[in-house]
C-alpha cells in the first residue's frame, strides 16, 4: 500500500506536467526514470505494480519506468568504515534505522533517503 501511495503522487505529477502547454506527446517514446531512497520503498515489484495500475488509461500507458533505488550507506563510528548496505537490511518502517557494521559488528546510525531524490520524463 506504500508504494501505491508514493507511485499515486508521482503520475499524478508527471501527468500535470504533460498537460503543460508546449508539451508534446505524441508519437514520442516516453520513459520515466524515477531516484528514490532505499527507505522510500519497500519492494520494487509493488513499486512497478503500482506504476502500471495507475498509468492505465493516461497518456503514460504506454511509458517504461526505470526505478533507481539509492542504497543505505552505514557510516560506522567505531571503525570508520563508511559504505553501502544490501536491500533488506533494516526495516524501512524504523524512525532511526541502525544495522550492525558490516566490518567490525558496531551498532550504527543509516543514512538513506525515505522519499523521491528525482523525477525525469524522457520523450524519444
Amino acid at each position: 500500500m506504500h508504494e501505491y501511495g508514493l507511485m499515486e503522487e508521482v503520475v499524478k505529477s508527471l501527468l500535470a506536467k504533460l498537460d503543460e502547454p508546449g508539451i508534446v506527446t505524441e508519437g514520442a517514446e516516453m520513459e520515466v526514470v524515477l531516484k528514490v531512497g532505499a527507505l522510500a520503498v519497500h519492494s520494487a515489484a509493488a513499486t512497478r505494480q503500482a506504476y502500471e495500475v495507475l498509468v492505465k488509461g493516461t497518456k503514460l500507458e504506454k511509458s517504461r519506468l526505470t526505478l533507481i533505488i539509492e542504497p543505505l550507506i552505514l557510516t560506522c563510528s567505531g571503525c570508520g568504515f563508511s559504505g553501502p548496505l544490501p536491500e533488506g537490511a533494516v526495516d524501512p518502517h524504523e524512525q532511526l534505522p541502525l544495522a550492525p557494521c558490516p566490518q567490525c559488528g558496531s551498532i550504527s546510525p543509516v543514512a538513506g533517503s525515505r522519499g523521491v531524490e528525482s523525477i525525469e520524463l524522457v520523450l524519444d
